[in-house]
């Protein structure tokens, strides 16, 4: 009776830690992370707006599902979510909002595309909310803001490797 006491104690104490953790995280961040490619502009921004073929390249992603002329939904093991394409300037730039306000999270991803002599630099920046407290330490201490925009960026880096 005194461990499984013990033990009921220690899982509840975990629990509070955790949340407090969460209350204490930032509910609000924004990261940027670029990287460099020896692609022309033009290529880059073809490959990132392209999202039906995201299945294709992108680690993680099951489908990709047209929604409309600026809506689209991606499904991951996260499940399925929602995007709206808010500014599209191509080559250049594209601001994708997730577009679900009943997700436990919120933002946006934004790709910066610039290029100089046949190659180009890709940056996204990710501007977000995660309100729950218990979200909240989750995505900030187990899988960290900043592993899918890295993920993204690394593919992208496969990708065309694979076309040489």
């Amino acid at each position: 009776m005194k461990f499984a006491l013990l033990s009921l104690a220690i899982i509840v104490l975990l629990g509070i830690v955790i949340v407090v953790m969460g209350m204490l995280a930032p509910k609000d961040h924004q990261l940027s992370l670029s990287q460099d490619y020896p692609v022309p502009a033009s290529t880059l921004y073809q490959l990132v707006r392209n999202y039906e073929a995201y299945p294709g390249w992108r680690t993680g992603i099951k489908s990709m599902q047209r929604d409309g002329e600026l809506r689209y939904i991606e499904e991951s093991g996260h499940g399925k979510i929602p995007y709206r394409i808010i500014e599209d300037q191509p080559d250049k730039r594209l601001v994708s909002r997730i577009d679900d306000p009943e997700l436990p999270f919120s933002g946006t991803w934004t790709f910066e595309i610039s290029g100089n002599h046949g190659s180009s630099q890709l940056r996204i920046t990710e501007t977000g909310s995660v309100p729950n407290p218990l979200m909240r330490f989750f995505a900030t201490y187990v899988f960290s803001h900043e592993k899918t925009m890295r993920t993204y960026l690394d593919d992208v880096e496969r990708k065309f490797k694979q076309k040489t």
